[in-house]
């Protein structure tokens, strides 16, 4: 439980702030109060310096009045009367000739040193017996002697005393106080986190859809909250496109399986010619190599995106694969009586895989010449575009409606499903041809219309 406590967020950030705090006060409190010291005694030495100055004028205007030195000293000190402060007058050779009553039995002794500097700064302050001591000239003029006012430290060490309980008694209360309010404020900030937390937790496979509340999108929490939310819609995307893959993947297998299964079980029913275990035999070749086919789709698809950057990266030339690719394709124009025609310009040439590019023309022709009826057009063109390598590939064929474009390029995708799987089409070439554009950094896209044919356009740099 303790393990638990401390590893919490809040309890962190309120030892944190309790610790800052208590610093601060700490250091605020020792400041205050060497400011109040110094202070305290500049006004002591003040009050000293008036009372002193105070007496020596006193003592002076009763000395010239009475013209004796005997009476104006008792004269002096019986009029020079203050509480918790003691009066002491001497000679010019710092002889005590007179003292206040409450310093009886305890005359000053001043050394010369004193003495002298009040003679020559008109005041000089000493400490005796832990008395703070003020002592002036009786006359600024005549060398007649010094006064001389006490007063014990003590007076100023009671007032320290105080202002040093309070600080022993105030900053703990501000502190523990400080410290409540802090951990009260940490935990209602961090409310949000802790709802946050318990959301996501209950997030699982199965209801990727739900999200996590956002109270306001433009404080910090709100911005993480949107950023998870964001998150859990790029998985939730991913986990369905995943999940449609892998039932349409079935999908596709499950028909050659159920094929090569059922003729495989007619052939072994009973004894038969072999004219017609050829023709089994031969049913059987076209469903394996249409397995193999998707297999192998399936294979490069499952590459995207994770080993893109694992394609080859060497020099290939635009021209010979075109041309290697319309060569293959011939053959597959000749069976449907397509003419195919090709247009290459200046050489071009780029960085990629060899292999990736053939698959992504053959795919392109491929498609174009399932869907273009005896008798058509196919065309395959390289030719340079704003320094970028484009390939166009044209046919004469059906066409795609408008509606379905968008889509051409997702995997399984076919526009007439029943005539794709006739002519052994699995809907994965032109996802395949999508994805090997975009790994060689460019682009492809299509232009169609029912009916009148399609144009699809790879643009690659170069």
């Amino acid at each position: 439980m303790f393990t638990k406590m401390i590893n919490s967020v809040r309890t962190r950030l309120t030892l944190w702030y309790a610790g800052v705090l208590a610093v601060s006060l700490i250091a605020f409190a020792l400041l205050v109060y060497y400011a109040a010291a110094n202070v305290f005694y500049a006004r002591q030495d003040e009050s000293l310096r008036s009372t002193t100055e105070t007496v020596a004028s006193a003592y002076i205007q009763e000395l010239e009045e009475e013209q004796s030195i005997a009476k104006a000293n008792e004269v002096v000190l019986a009029e020079m009367i203050f509480p918790n402060r003691y009066v002491e007058v001497t000679d010019s050779a710092g002889r005590v000739v007179a003292w206040s009553g409450n310093l009886a039995g305890h005359v000053l002794t001043l050394s010369q040193q004193t003495l002298s500097d009040a003679r020559q700064r008109s005041i000089s302050f000493t400490v005796v017996n832990q008395l703070r001591v003020a002592v002036v000239p009786l006359s600024p003029n005549k060398d007649l002697g010094y006064a001389a006012v006490a007063e014990p430290l003590s007076v100023i060490d009671e007032g320290l005393r105080h202002l040093r309980r309070y600080f022993f008694a105030g900053v703990p209360l501000i502190l523990l106080l400080a410290s409540v309010g802090g951990y009260v404020l940490a935990r209602k900030s961090l409310s949000p986190i802790s709802l946050m937390d318990q959301q996501t937790r209950r997030i699982t496979a199965d209801n990727l859809s739900a999200r996590l509340d956002v109270t306001n999108k433009r404080d910090e929490l709100g911005g993480l909250a949107t950023t998870i939310n964001d998150l859990l819609a790029r998985l939730e995307n991913s986990f369905k496109q995943q999940q449609r893959f892998v039932a349409d993947a079935s999908h596709e297998l499950r028909t050659p399986l159920a094929v090569l299964r059922g003729e495989t079980e007619v052939a072994l029913a009973q004894p038969r010619s072999i004219d017609e275990y050829k023709a089994s035999l031969n049913l059987i070749k076209d469903e394996a190599e249409r397995l193999s086919r998707i297999v192998e789709d399936l294979f490069i698809l499952a590459r995207q995106p994770f080993d893109a950057p694992a394609i080859m990266r060497e020099p290939v030339n635009l021209n010979e694969v075109v041309t290697e690719c319309a060569r293959a394709a011939q053959v597959l124009a000749a069976r449907k009586e397509l003419k195919l025609t090709v247009h290459t310009n200046k050489p071009l040439s780029l960085i990629g895989d060899d292999e990736l590019l053939q698959r992504m023309i053959l795919n392109l022709l491929d498609n174009a010449v399932k869907y273009t009826p005896a008798g058509g057009e196919v065309s395959l063109d390289l030719a340079a575009h704003n320094g970028d390598a484009r390939i166009t590939v044209r046919d004469t064929g059906i066409g795609i409606p408008e509606k379905d474009q968008p889509h051409v390029f997702d995997r399984f995708y076919r526009v007439d499903k029943a005539r794709s799987r006739a002519m052994g089409g699995a809907g994965l070439g032109l996802s395949i041809a999508h994805w090997i554009a975009e790994a060689h950094g460019g682009t492809i896209s299509v232009e169609s219309s029912a009916g009148r044919g399609s144009v699809f356009t790879v643009e690659l740099p170069t």
